[in-house]
């Protein structure tokens, strides 16, 4: 079967730091595209300058930056190939990604398919490491017929793209969802989206603390829990799965419980208990992260696991009270969210 033509397009916002490994390991791909598009977004380092030096095509914005979303959408309207292929600034491309991503779909008559992060993320902070192998455990572990799309390392036929009209850039105009959200309407129409574990791809953002609770928080959970109200119907795949819900449940009940050892020191053993069950629903994770870390970033994953059960269940509560009482709407979450986040500042798609 002949290989369709791909362009690669990579929206980029003060990249300078990752940009060139990134552009470098497109260049050493086993399946050479036939196009790089970079649009740098409002950029005010030398994004431009390595993008230039490359030899990528580049899409210029250069107001304020206007967010991944319509980058995306306006490099896919000058692409000249029958596949998009979105790559992330600051994501280096194993040689045969493409090559997986194109046979899986071609296999599976699929009219999407996207990879995974590898487990080797470039930043060795604690937190960096936490947040980039959860994707990956997640990627590595969910249903091959996904239900979402992810734009981090995603294909997608260009027809079917500009049919769907893109990203959602007036609702995300922002790093956020808008990559979930576009998945949901073409798998509500009839096509299929493949997730291949094995296409993957370094991660080299630096997570702080700060911002991977924000990012989880602000532009992961709270609008995913908008869209799932939306479309109640929606399949609830990879973090979203009904396993990870007990999970959340369990890590709920463990403060409770202690709070209730204030009252009687029965409730502080069933803290204990509940604690040693959450570990055990959580074994598979658990183990694979500590063959991969030392104690200390170990013990820091562990607690911030615990931690994001706890702050995920809390922002879907709190937000389909809000909708219930009719204080936040679908089409209010741009104007409530846009500005909290640099533009620069990507969702962990997990």
């Amino acid at each position: 079967m002949t290989d369709p033509s791909v362009s690669v397009i990579v929206p980029a916002h003060n990249a300078e730091a990752t940009l060139p490994d990134c552009l470098r390991a497109l260049r050493s791909m086993s399946v050479e595209p036939a196009e790089v598009l970079v649009y740098v977004d409002g950029s005010t380092d030398r994004t431009e300058q390595i993008a230039r030096e490359a030899g990528a095509k580049v899409l210029k914005n250069s107001g304020s930056p206007s967010g991944p979303a319509l980058a995306r959408n306006a490099a896919a309207e000058v692409a000249s190939s029958d596949l998009l292929w979105f790559v992330d600034a600051d994501v280096v491309v194993s040689p045969d990604c493409l090559r997986r991503l194109i046979d899986d779909m071609q296999a599976n008559s699929a009219v999407a398919a996207f990879g995974s992060y590898d487990d080797k993320p470039a930043s060795l902070r604690a937190t960096s490491l936490y947040a980039n192998l959860r994707h990956h455990y997640v990627h590595q572990r969910g249903n091959p017929d996904a239900t979402t799309f992810w734009s981090g390392i995603g294909l997608m036929r260009r027809d079917v793209f500009l049919q769907f009209g893109g990203f959602d850039w007036k609702r995300f105009p922002y790093p956020s969802i808008e990559d979930v959200e576009l998945g949901m309407r073409v798998v509500a129409a009839g096509h299929r989206i493949r997730l291949v574990p094995s296409a993957l791809g370094k991660h080299c953002k630096d997570w702080s603390l700060w911002r991977v609770w924000h990012t989880d928080v602000l532009r992961r959970a709270r609008p995913w829990s908008i869209l799932l109200s939306e479309r109640p119907g929606a399949t609830k795949d990879l973090n979203l799965a009904k396993e990870e819900r007990a999970k959340a449940f369990l890590a709920l009940m463990v403060p409770t419980l202690l709070a209730g050892g204030l009252v009687s020191p029965v409730f502080l053993l069933l803290a204990a208990v509940t604690a040693l069950l959450y570990g055990y629903v959580n074994r598979g994770f658990f183990s694979f992260l500590v063959r991969r870390l030392p104690v200390a970033p170990f013990a820091v994953a562990v607690m911030m696991h615990w931690c994001y059960h706890c702050y995920s269940a809390l922002t879907y509560a709190w937000t389909m009270m809000q909708l219930r009482l009719g204080r936040v709407t679908a089409t209010a979450l741009g104007a409530s969210l846009g500005a909290a986040l640099p533009h620069g500042t990507s969702a962990p798609n997990s």
